[in-house]
């Protein structure tokens, strides 16, 4: 796994190893009346139970209850599916530095999680790489090169994510989890990547990483300020007025994205550059990508 060692450390890699992604799918409907069945096996978790009607397989009645209680009630299950994970990472130049490290930190983590656990994994660049839109990976000899890949991509190109998951939904046919990570600076629509996906019918996770370093300038300076990806420039002096609707602006961006996201049934988490990787897959909990111990 020399690959891996490109962005993790040796104790970081074992930290990994303990970790797995659950992504459930319900194997017995709450809906009543719903004569679904479950199947007993590896992979199928008790969830809980829900009243019985006319109709219903006896076989997942909790005999035990009844007999307790008195109360007739049907068995839940929860079925754990293998996870078809589409990686969607910003390389645009306005990620290059500690927003780059991060999104490729985490999204390095979820797919050496996903492969160890012969999940499939697609890791799309955004811009998209000219030759080829998206590589497949799969089973846990491929966790080494797709984390080497990760590290090695260089940050280029200006952001047009609509643009570049159009490219990328051109061959990715399957429906399954897409995580997008980037700052999402796109002048033009930054939320047309994540509308695009959620229209194929993809879980999708927003992960918006941000660096405050982007917002704290020196009060009183005269600054000729460059934007990384066009070339344009523009002379600033940052009085106290300046400094505070800069900072303003940035948190309204972010809150109008998750904003966004929530309300078209998107998941979101920002996270910080400061954010340890083990915070930001932690808060990952309670989503439909739900990292936790083995």
């Amino acid at each position: 796994m020399n690959g891996a060692a490109a962005l993790f450390t040796p104790e970081e890699l074992k930290r990994l190893d303990r970790l797995r992604i659950r992504r459930r799918r319900r194997a017995v409907s709450e809906q009543m009346g719903d004569r679904r069945s479950a199947r007993a096996g590896s992979g199928v978790l008790f969830q809980d139970h829900r009243d019985y009607v006319p109709g219903d397989d006896l076989r997942y009645v909790d005999w035990n209850v009844y007999a307790r209680l008195g109360d007739m009630v049907v068995k839940r299950f929860e079925a754990e599916e293998n996870l078809d994970l589409l990686l969607c990472v910003d390389r645009s130049l306005s990620m290059t530095g500690a927003k780059s490290l991060k999104a490729r930190r985490i999204a390095a983590a979820l797919g050496y999680i996903a492969l160890a656990h012969l999940d499939r994994v697609r890791l799309a660049w955004l811009p998209v790489s000219p030759s080829l839109p998206v590589t497949i990976h799969r089973g846990r000899a491929r966790a080494g090169a797709l984390v080497e890949a990760l590290a090695r991509e260089p940050d280029e190109g200006t952001t047009a994510h609509g643009n570049d998951i159009t490219k990328v939904l051109s061959v990715v046919k399957r429906r399954g989890t897409a995580v997008v990570l980037s700052d999402f600076y796109d002048p033009e629509n930054a939320v047309a990547a994540l509308a695009a996906l959620r229209s194929q019918g993809m879980e999708v996770l927003a992960i918006h990483v941000l660096d405050v370093a982007d917002v704290e300038l020196t009060e009183g300076d005269s600054l000729l300020a460059v934007d990384r990806e066009t070339g344009a420039e523009v002379k600033v002096d940052v009085t106290p007025a300046f400094l505070q609707s800069l900072r303003q602006t940035w948190h309204r961006r972010a809150e109008s994205l998750e904003r966004w996201c929530v309300t078209r049934e998107v998941m979101y988490q920002r996270v910080e550059v400061s954010t340890s990787l083990w915070d930001a897959l932690s808060a990952m909990l309670g989503t439909a990508i739900a990292v936790g111990a083995r």
